[in-house]
């Protein structure tokens, strides 16, 4: 019983782990450009402004006009 709950402790926490090491997890979402955000793709309702590292776009609420 003690090795699976090990195990499962181990699982458990592995994700959280992986996230943490991960160098594209710490640079989603982080500030750019003013009060942009850098993400992975911009949604409709804003604009792109810059791009942040590992090719995320810094992405600005509102829409430029035609």
């Amino acid at each position: 019983m003690k090795p699976l709950l090990i195990a499962f402790v181990f699982l458990f926490f592995w994700d959280s782990t992986l996230a943490g090491l991960n160098p594209l997890s710490s640079e989603m979402y982080k500030k750019c450009y003013g009060n942009g955000i850098c993400r992975l793709e911009c949604y409709g309702s804003e604009m792109l402004v810059a791009y942040c590292m590992f090719q995320l776009e810094c992405c600005i609420k509102g829409n430029p006009g035609p």
